[in-house]
């Protein structure tokens, strides 16, 4: 898990530790990352992809399927292996150092491995942030709360709030997403 139960207390607020409590809130900050992971269209956790089959555009520079590429371990395309040392890594793209080669253009006619994603301790805290936020108002919604508060104001008016729709507490991570069309 990116965050921890701990951090999530103290993020919170809430200090309960009854072993159904913190059964609870390692649930919502699961649930949390998927919501994040989901919406960024990648897992942020370091990980490594073996055999991802892509499609080639004709141009210098592959574009990955997740963000801070970290290291390649095999490239083929069209069946032929490249040298992995032919190749420069640029956060969510690599891109051919020889100027005249090129990522042939294709469906599905490259496999790559490779590692990417940030540790616990490097991810970016907008990142962090948002699953501590979306995690929140999950534990907002417990104990009969159906996610919806209001707000009584001076003139009896009442504002309500929907706690269940996490689009602006996902849009800092606009910057982040992928979007696959």
């Amino acid at each position: 898990m990116t965050v921890t139960v701990e951090t999530f207390n103290a993020y919170s607020g809430n200090f309960e530790d009854s072993p159904e409590a913190v059964l609870l809130k390692g649930t919502f900050l699961s649930s949390a990352e998927e919501i994040v992971s989901g919406y960024l269209g990648f897992d942020p956790k370091a990980q490594e992809y073996a055999d991802v089959t892509l499609s080639g555009t004709g141009g210098r520079k592959l574009y990955l399927p997740s963000h801070q590429v970290t290291a390649l371990h095999s490239l083929a395309v069209d069946g032929t292996v490249r040298e992995s040392g032919s190749y420069s890594i640029h956060g969510d793209h690599i891109c051919s150092t020889d100027r005249h080669s090129v990522f042939a253009a294709g469906t599905d006619n490259i496999l790559i491995s490779y590692s990417a994603g940030w540790t616990a301790q490097d991810m970016p805290s907008v990142i962090t942030l948002s699953i501590l936020r979306v995690a929140t108002l999950m534990l907002s919604e417990t104990g009969g709360n159906i996610g919806l508060t209001g707000k009584s104001f001076a003139d009896n008016s009442r504002t309500f709030i929907n706690y269940s729709n996490y689009r602006k507490y996902l849009q800092p991570l606009d910057a982040l997403r992928i979007i696959r069309f």
